[in-house]
């Protein structure tokens, strides 16, 4: 750990250095007007006071203000570049059989002491206006006893970039009288048995649903699923359910859902339309476990989705 504060001391020193020259070399090398400099991205006026400095600096080449976290992962001092720990799915590239580690390969070696320590690939940033598509360019691959003066992988922050990759969605409504969306002519009876249902559950719809991810050494799995539906019947009534409920078909009659159902007591026909807009609403419960032993809860917004039903009366005709 002293050494890692050594380097990082020494880093900074150099940054410094490097820094007081960036506007000078800066100029020329980016074709930047006089009195303007490149900060990494643009030229900018050297004396713009408003400018936003990152902070990070790379030193060879002397790029100023470069993204402190690049696509490849963040920029580390005193590695001067930026650092990416190659996935397991990659590592057996670097094995002695893989395609970068046979004798007098480009990558010789990398594996010897593999798995007491660890692989990265550094990144360094070469320059915008450079003609290349992407201002990051592989410089070498290493072979590092220990991590390099990184931050700890947060595992909540993975968990949650987890989450976001699984893209949830509400269900599809199942509803009987069939939506007049379906079907204009469609109609309930005022007491009639009402049938709610998810159409074709999916992990996405209804969970449950499973992934993973890795990153610097540390695996994070999460787990999502629905807690419960609430059936909002548009008549100030609602039911919460459990289930995805039983799919309606002819054959079953006149009777009540053995899993979600309602009744009218009015009809729809004070309504826009003269229609009850039905909507249910899925609320979620997302878990994670990480391979530190650490685990938590995530929040997840609740996913709502609608249908319309018309419900009238049922008239006698007296002759």
């Amino acid at each position: 750990m002293r050494g890692l504060i050594v380097a990082l001391t020494v880093a900074s020193i150099a940054v410094i250095g490097h820094t007081a020259h960036a506007a000078e070399e800066s100029s020329t090398e980016y074709g930047c007007e006089d009195g303007q400099y490149y900060n990494g991205f643009q030229c900018v006026p050297e004396d713009d006071e408003e400018q936003e400095t990152t902070g990070c600096n790379q030193n060879e080449p002397t790029v100023p203000d470069i993204p402190c976290t690049g696509p490849f992962g963040p920029f580390d001092p005193s590695l001067d570049r930026y650092v990416r720990p190659v996935p397991d799915n990659e590592i057996g590239r670097y094995a002695p059989d893989g395609i970068y580690g046979c004798p007098g390969c480009l990558h010789d070696g990398l594996w010897e002491n593999y798995p007491d320590g660890w692989i990265y690939q550094l990144y360094m940033h070469i320059g915008h206006n450079t003609g290349t598509p992407s201002p990051y360019q592989l410089d070498r691959v290493v072979w590092l006893g220990e991590p390099p003066g990184l931050p700890p992988v947060d595992p909540a922050v993975l968990a949650q970039q987890i989450l976001d990759d699984m893209d949830l969605e509400p269900v599809d409504v199942g509803v009987a009288p069939r939506p007049i969306d379906e079907d204009p002519e469609s109609m309930g009876l005022v007491g009639a048995p009402v049938w709610m249902w998810v159409v074709d559950p999916s992990p996405q719809t209804w969970g449950p649903i499973t992934d993973s991810a890795s990153e610097r050494g540390t695996t994070v799995t999460v787990t999502a699923a629905v807690e419960d539906a609430e059936w909002d019947m548009g008549d100030g009534r609602s039911h919460v359910c459990t289930e995805p409920g039983t799919p309606y078909e002819a054959r079953m009659g006149v009777r009540d859902s053995p899993t979600c159902g309602h009744r009218y007591e009015q009809t729809s026909g004070s309504k826009p339309d003269q229609a009850y807009v039905v909507s249910v609403t899925t609320r979620w419960i997302a878990t994670w476990e990480s391979s530190s032993g650490e685990t938590g809860e995530l929040d997840v917004d609740p996913l709502t989705s609608t249908a319309r039903i018309r419900i009238g009366e049922r008239q006698l005709i007296e002759q």
